[in-house]
């Protein structure tokens, strides 16, 4: 009753052997079954041999609760054979044993793992009348590993000796070598300089090791991940090396998808990355012919505009309430051409000696300072940048624009996300995708591939863009897709360690230790990163467009001007040359009058 309280069982199966006298154990089966069901749990009494039939009350229950009962030595060699066929983690077990013989006490000594144990068995035992009570359970599946867990009594009832959780207690697996598979050329596990693992994978694979108490022995390096063949009914890569028993763990990257859940199991996933598509970098570049505009937003624009207006109308006012004889309209003119001078940091050519307006045109001259020191820096910051003319901005438009290709590194599950999918999207993306025989091996090919052929696509992680060994031969530019995966190790399927290391792992999630694991991995050296980026030409020929227009406008208006002041100069010499012609024949019709009056006097005289 007391260990019921502590698991909480909601059915007890007991197990018995067929050779014990049927009478006894019937007595004893009654009186154990009705105090149980006093406590609302459901019971039930099978012998040995009927314990596959008890997979019945696998589908009612979460976790059935056996007690098996060892009365002989007959019935020891019974409850092997039964669990020979029959799964021991997917059950809690306590066993008791009844049994005084001479000979060997197996209960204290067990020889070997006749119930086949695992590791992430749950089975308590108890040997005759002592009121400790032990865990059994193995590690390499040939020797049973105990541990005294509490110790019972009338009295105190059960008192715990070790931690509640079970892989707290099971931390050790004491020196246990596990079967590994390796990925060639893993972007996430790699071999170093000195011929030990390394890389993402590889240091978090060495710390499970260190803190577990495991090693493992390579013993296949294969050139791909593996994927399903639907035509052959076969697995490659390394799921194949992990399905078929060849190996028992990979220490290679393996995204989570659906089919691979099948067949193996995973730990849990400590890495999540996004997918991208990566193509060449383009070699024409965007020239924002209105980037002097998109400096500010459009409320900022609307905020200068306003203080223009604001300011003009002002000062039309101040101007009136002081008196000036312009006229309202050419006053307008004047003082909306000031203040745009202003803005163009331009001098004003009649500075009032009145102080209100003084007050007023050194606060727009202050205010335009701050105003032009703003957008200069904000200006160059966004000239300065390269803006890339991309054919399309995201997985659809990829599809859509059709005249790219796509390459997938092959045996990865990126390949498998498509080709087994149904959905009509997955099948515009295989029409894209180049011929199995023509997909890379690695990642590093699959790059070259797109370096050289600028009308092919990579689909991958943005985890590569961090990973130093990954020498990409050119400049390439990241689409994201909206597609996440999920990294993990891999594991046989129902491997009895998965649990455990899942734990561990968790462990490290917690203290910090993951991330420290990722951030040695990923850091990229200072020195190999470009400081100071160089500004392309064609990235401010707007700029410079912008002033020779000027230039050439200003020179324009400047000879306009001259030509029309040439003009007037001319007009102005004429007119004043017109009024000494003018008194010139007037003298000389005078004297010419006067030479006549005398010669007409003198005549008349003679006369």
């Amino acid at each position: 009753m007391d260990i019921c309280e502590l698991y909480g069982p909601k059915s007890v199966i007991f197990l018995y052997a067929e050779s014990i006298r049927e009478m006894e154990m019937t007595t004893v089966m009654f009186k154990w079954r009705r105090a149980l069901s006093w406590e609302n749990i459901v019971t039930a009494n099978l012998y040995f041999s009927q314990l596959q039939e008890s997979s019945y009350h696998l589908k009612q229950t979460i976790r059935p609760y056996y007690i098996a009962l060892i009365s002989n030595f007959n019935a020891i060699n019974e409850f092997s054979l039964a669990t020979s066929t029959f799964d021991m983690s997917s059950a809690v077990w306590l066993v008791i044993f009844i049994y005084e013989e001479n000979g060997t006490d197996y209960c204290h000594n067990p020889q070997g793992n006749i119930f086949h144990l695992r590791f992430n068995t749950e089975m308590m035992v108890r040997c005759g009348t002592e009121n400790i009570l032990r865990e059994w359970y193995s590690i390499d599946t040939n020797q049973i590993e105990i541990m005294d867990v509490a110790t019972w009594s009338l009295e105190k009832g059960i008192t715990k000796l070790v931690p509640d959780f079970l892989y707290e207690r099971r931390n050790n697996l004491k020196g246990l070598i596990m079967r590994a598979v390796l990925v060639k050329d893993s972007q996430f596990t790699i071999i170093n300089k000195d011929g030990e693992i390394d890389g993402v994978f590889g240091r978090i694979i060495k710390e499970l090791c260190r803190t577990l108490n495991f090693s493992f022995n390579v013993v296949s390096e294969v050139k791909e991940y593996g994927r399903w063949n639907p035509k052959e009914k076969t697995w490659s890569g390394g799921i194949a090396e992990i399905y078929y028993g060849r190996a028992d763990i990979s220490i290679s990257d393996f995204i989570i998808n659906k089919d691979r859940l099948n067949v193996v199991d995973y730990t849990i996933p400590f890495y999540k990355s996004k997918n991208i598509l990566v193509i060449r970098e383009p070699e024409n570049l965007a020239v924002q012919w209105s980037s002097h505009f998109l400096i500010f937003t459009f409320s900022v624009w609307i905020a200068v505009l306003g203080v223009l207006i604001a300011s003009s109308i002002f000062l039309i006012f101040v101007k009136i309430k002081i008196g000036t004889d312009r006229k309202i309209g050419y006053l307008m003119v004047d003082i909306f051409l000031e203040i745009w001078g202003i803005f163009c940091q331009q001098g004003v050519h009649d500075f009032s000696p009145k102080s209100s307006l003084r007050i007023i045109y050194f606060s727009l001259f202050l205010s335009i300072i701050v105003f032009w020191a703003a957008y200069s820096a904000a200006l160059i910051s966004f000239l300065t940048s390269v803006n890339h003319v991309l054919p399309f901005d995201s997985f659809e438009g990829f599809v859509a624009d059709g005249t790219y290709q796509l390459v997938i590194s092959r045996g990865t599950a990126y390949y498998d996300m498509f080709a087994n999918s149904k959905d009509p999207f997955a099948k515009k993306v295989m029409k894209l995708m180049l011929r199995d025989q023509e997909l890379s091996i690695t990642e590093h090919e699959a790059f070259k591939k797109v370096c050289e052929n600028r009308k092919l696509a990579i689909y991958t992680s943005d985890k590569v863009k961090n990973i130093e060994v990954l020498k990409i031969p050119c400049n390439v530019i990241h689409i994201e897709t909206g597609h996440i995966s999920n990294f993990a190790m891999i594991l046989s399927k129902y491997n009895s360690f998965t649990d455990v290391i899942n734990f561990q792992l968790q462990q490290f999630i917690d203290n910090g230790m993951l991330n420290r694991l990722k951030d040695m991995s990923f850091k990229i050296k200072s020195n190999n990163m470009i400081k100071h980026q160089p500004v392309p030409l064609i990235s401010v020929i707007s700029l410079i467009l912008f002033f020779s227009v000027s230039i050439v406008l200003s020179i324009c208006i400047l000879i306009i001007e001259k030509c029309i002041f040439v003009r007037k100069g001319k007009n102005i010499s004429i007119e004043d040359r017109i009024p000494s012609i003018k008194s010139t024949a007037f003298y000389v019709k005078k004297k010419k009058s006067i030479k006549n009056f005398a010669v007409d006097y003198a005549d008349e005289k003679y006369v």
